[in-house]
């Protein structure tokens, strides 16, 4: 009896000691997969494309992925860029403000390890923004947010060190620690404007027979294979872009993830980038939301520099009041959308919009120059050297008459519901004079608001470098409490961050912080347009 007892009593602290491993397995388990309270996100960035998807009824890209990710999400019909073309377009999305407003208008102002632009024969130039300005990824960051970039930046100002915890090919959400909260950028370029020119195939006629082109371009077969090349490069983003979903749904991530699909423009064809017109600003807008409440179908009118502050407000962060963006997050969209064209590559020409829903005006800043600038760049494409030759023969249709001409009016109203690829010039007809009034005195109001906007770049470089050059950042100050360390700038609109000398990622530095380093540390301050200074301190 008494063997029978003891015997019991041990089976009996075995099932409790089993009983209490499975809870711990299942704490464990639930703290890693639903404890975290703030979302995930990831942004699918192409490039160089306008509505081509099937979701904004264009079905001749064969994209499943992007399909089966619409329909959980809402479709956004009205996103537009602040510029139609990468780089200054980037700037505005890194830190929710206008390019002209922060100095990044001009394509390609700003480049890594170069000091002259070889095609103004300027120096290369960071612009040094009049307001606080911060790449916003460091607000995430400060809030324990793992933040990745793979892999383009191209902001056309330099990047700040504190704005990612990876910016390289090898970026990815798999890095961080155990249940840390990300934001995960991925950009594709598969869809650039390059890629219709590289590796050009001759489709045969039967295949493009379904291409049916924008009424703005005459009916070409090279065209439409510039066009087919496009939709096929589509189809391979798409592939792309499969395989991160499938990594979300691997790591049982997917339903818990807000998924972004955006352009960083408009599409790759003339009179699309480079160009002011819808065309050129007018970009694809997916969001995959965790509330089932949203709607399916938007038609708010949305900035890039609104992608910002939405970020910002989903991870329920504080959102600057310098910050020329707002939320569009359960929100109302805006009224007006504002955008600029200044150089690109080895051209300038100056025009300014503003955008309601049914309205556009568009103010050109030199009207005795064609809308058309002879890029070389873009010369490669085979679309281009077409429109070429046809304008050489007088045999081009009026939308691209109107584009090789010669000079420009002033202004341009268009009605973008009637009129969606902006051919009917309204401005000298009487009948929409309020409307043009109403535009102008507001898009006056938004260009006298810039800080940049007014300017020549060579003005330009001229007020930021008033002596020749690039001004510097002055050393920060730093002092010893306690056991810890304290940091206080030297400067304003900077962003500061230290690690420990065997650490490779910076930490940022949160505002009155003490910091306790484990061995010699080092302290990194960057501002926009000063770059970053680094000092070591020894313990």
């Amino acid at each position: 009896l008494r063997i029978y007892i003891l015997v019991k009593k041990k089976i009996k602290v075995k099932v409790i000691k089993i009983r209490i491993i499975i809870i711990k397995i299942l704490l464990i388990y639930f703290y890693n997969n639903f404890s975290q309270d703030k979302p995930n996100i990831v942004w699918l960035v192409c490039e160089d494309q306008s509505l081509f998807f099937s979701f904004y009824g264009d079905s001749s890209a064969k994209t499943p992925n992007l399909n089966n990710l619409a329909k959980e999400s809402t479709i956004y019909d009205n996103f537009f860029a602040v510029s139609p073309v990468c780089a200054p377009s980037r700037s505005s999305i890194i830190t929710g403000m206008y390019p002209t407003t922060i100095g990044t208008q001009n394509m390609r102002a700003y480049q890594r390890n170069k000091n002259i632009n070889n095609k103004t024969n300027l120096p290369i130039y960071s612009a040094v923004p009049k307001r606080k300005v911060q790449f916003f990824t460091e607000i995430l960051r400060s809030n324990g947010y793992y933040c990745t970039n793979n892999y383009k930046e191209d902001y056309n100002m330099e990047m700040s060190p504190l704005a990612w915890d990876e910016s390289s090919k090898n970026a990815h959400w798999r890095n961080r620690r155990n249940n840390q909260p990300f934001f995960s950028v991925f950009n594709f370029n598969i869809t650039h404007e390059s890629r219709i020119w590289s590796n050009h195939k001759n489709y045969d006629t039967s295949s493009l027979m379904n291409i049916n082109l924008p009424p703005i371009f005459p009916e070409s077969k090279t065209i439409k294979r510039d066009f087919l090349k496009n939709y096929k490069n589509i189809e391979q983003l798409d592939i792309q872009i499969g395989e991160i979903l499938n990594q979300l749904k691997e790591d049982s991530l997917y339903e818990r993830t807000i998924i972004f699909f955006y352009s960083d423009h408009g599409g790759p064809f003339p009179r699309y980038k480079r160009s002011i017109y819808d065309t050129g600003l007018k970009c694809p807008l997916i969001i995959k939301w965790n509330n089932s409440q949203i709607t399916k179908r938007n038609n708010q009118m949305i900035s890039f520099i609104d992608l910002a502050p939405t970020v910002l407000d989903i991870c329920k962060e504080n959102i600057s009041e310098s910050i020329e963006g707002s939320s569009f997050y359960n929100k109302k969209g805006r009224d007006y959308i504002y955008a600029a064209t200044d150089r690109f590559d080895e051209f300038t020409d100056k025009r300014r919009c503003i955008r309601s829903n049914q309205f556009k005006l568009i103010l050109n800043g030199d009207t005795n120059s064609s809308i058309m600038k002879p890029v070389s760049y873009r010369q490669n494409m085979r679309t281009m050297k077409v429109l070429d030759s046809l304008n050489d023969i007088n045999q081009l249709n009026k939308a691209m008459i109107n584009w090789y001409k010669n000079s420009k009016s002033k202004y341009e109203l268009y009605n973008v519901i009637n009129d969606p690829y902006e051919l009917n010039n309204l401005y000298k007809n009487k009948d929409y004079d309020s409307v043009f009034n109403d535009l102008k005195k507001k898009l006056n109001n938004w260009i006298d608001d810039s800080d940049y906007g007014n300017k020549e770049e060579a003005d330009l470089i001229k007020e930021i470098w008033p002596n020749g050059k690039k001004p510097e950042l002055k050393e920060p100050k730093i002092f010893k409490k306690g056991k810890g360390f304290k940091i206080i700038s030297n400067n304003e609109n900077s962003s500061l961050g230290w690690r420990d000398s065997t650490i490779k990622n910076w930490r940022i530095y949160l505002e009155n912080e003490t910091i306790y380093p484990k061995s010699n540390f080092e302290i990194i301050e960057f501002s926009p347009g000063l770059g970053s200074l680094k000092k070591l301190y020894r313990l």
